[in-house]
C-alpha cells in the first residue's frame, strides 16, 4: 500500500500494512506516516513506544536480511502487518531468505524463546559490550529486543520457496501496557505480593501480619484502584483476572484489608468484568477454608476453593 494512506486507517484498527522492499529511506517514511496516524495517536505512550521499537527491528530486519530475487511470485514479497487484537497488538512480516540461513535463525530464536526476561536482558548486555565485528549480525539482537519489548515469544515458519529460497514469517503479539506491577517479597511477617498486569500474574501468598498493616496494604489498595479503574475503562474482551490468595496465616488486622479487596473485585465483577478469586487452602487447615467461605459471603463475591497438594 502507499505509505500516505497510512493516516487514511482511523476506525480499522490497522497500524500498519505494507508490502515490497524496504530501505532506510522507506522506513523513514513508514516510521513517519505511522506517528502522525490517528491509530497510533490514540494508544498510551508506552504502548505506542513499544510498537514502534517492534516495528522498527522488523522493518530494519527485512531491509537488511531479505533475499533479493525477481523471480520470487508477489506472494514472496516482504510484507509487515500491524493490526489492534483487543488486549495486544499483533505484528507480522514476511520475507524471503536463504535457506543456509534457516538453521542459525531458529536457532536463535529458540533460545531468546526459552529466555526470561533476566536472562535476555544478560544476554543483551554480553552481546553489544562486545568488541563489534564489521558484518557481523548482531547475533539476534534485534530478536530479543521485539521479545523484550512485546512482553511474549516470537511465532516463526519457513516455507520453501525452491532449492534456494525459503519464505520466513513472523508473528509477534505485543502486550498493551496498562500499569506498573506492584512486587513485594515475603518476609517472616508479611506475604509475597505480585500484581503484574501484563503477565497476568495476581497473588498474595505466605503470612500476613506486618508490623503496619495500613502502610502495608494500603500500598496494595491504591494500587488496585487503579488496575480496576483501568478494566472498567477498556474495551473489548480482556483476559480473565484471576487474583490467588495462598495464605498460610493472617491476622484480624490483615483481615480488614483482605475482606476489601475482595469487595472491590465484586464491584468490578458485577459490571461485567471476568474477575475471580481463587482462595487455596491445606487439606487440614479447616480454619483457612471457613475463612473464605466468610471472606467470600460478606464481599458477595464466588470463590473457588482450590485444596493445595501435600
Amino acid at each position: 500500500m502507499e505509505i500516505k494512506k497510512i493516516t487514511d486507517m482511523a476506525g480499522t484498527g490497522i497500524f500498519l500494512d505494507h508490502a515490497g522492499l524496504v530501505d532506510y529511506q522507506k522506513i523513514n517514511d513508514i516510521l513517519e506516516a505511522l506517528k502522525s496516524s490517528p491509530e497510533y495517536r490514540s494508544l498510551n505512550k508506552t504502548t505506542g513506544k513499544r510498537l514502534y521499537c517492534v516495528l522498527n527491528e522488523c522493518l530494519e530486519n527485512i531491509a537488511k536480511h531479505s533475499a533479493k530475487k525477481t523471480a520470487f511470485d508477489i506472494k514472496f514479497q516482504p510484507f509487515i502487518y500491524s493490526r489492534d487484537q483487543n488486549n495486544k497488538i499483533g505484528v507480522k512480516t514476511g520475507n524471503a531468505v536463504y535457506k543456509n540461513q534457516t538453521d542459525k535463525l531458529k536457532k536463535d530464536l529458540d533460545r531468546i524463546n526459552q529466555m526470561n526476561d533476566e536472562n535476555l536482558v544478560s544476554l543483551y548486555d554480553n552481546i553489544i559490550n562486545k568488541e563489534i565485528v564489521p558484518g557481523a549480525n548482531g547475533a539476534g539482537l534485534g530478536f530479543i529486543i521485539m521479545k523484550l519489548k512485546s512482553g511474549n515469544s516470537i511465532d516463526y515458519s519457513f516455507t520453501p520457496i525452491d532449492k534456494d529460497f525459503s519464505f520466513f514469517e513472523t508473528n509477534i503479539l505485543i502486550n498493551k501496557y496498562i500499569m506498573r506491577k506492584l512486587i513485594f517479597e515475603k518476609t517472616a511477617s508479611s506475604p509475597k505480593v505480585i500484581l503484574d498486569p501484563e503477565k497476568n500474574e495476581f497473588e498474595i501468598s505466605g503470612e500476613s501480619r506486618p508490623p503496619n498493616v495500613g502502610a502495608f496494604y494500603g500500598e496494595i489498595l491504591r494500587w488496585v484502584d487503579d488496575y480496576t479503574l483501568n478494566l472498567l475503562k477498556s474495551q473489548g474482551v480482556a483476559d480473565s483476572v484471576i487474583f490467588n490468595f495462598d495464605l498460610e496465616y493472617f491476622n484480624s488486622s490483615s483481615a480488614k484489608y483482605i475482606l476489601d479487596l475482595c469487595k472491590q473485585f465484586a464491584l468490578v465483577r458485577s459490571k461485567g468484568k471476568s474477575i475471580e478469586v481463587r482462595w487455596k487452602y491445606e487439606d487440614d487447615d479447616i480454619d483457612m477454608l471457613e475463612a473464605g467461605k466468610e471472606m467470600s459471603r460478606i464481599s458477595k463475591l464466588p470463590f473457588e476453593f482450590v485444596k493445595k497438594e501435600n
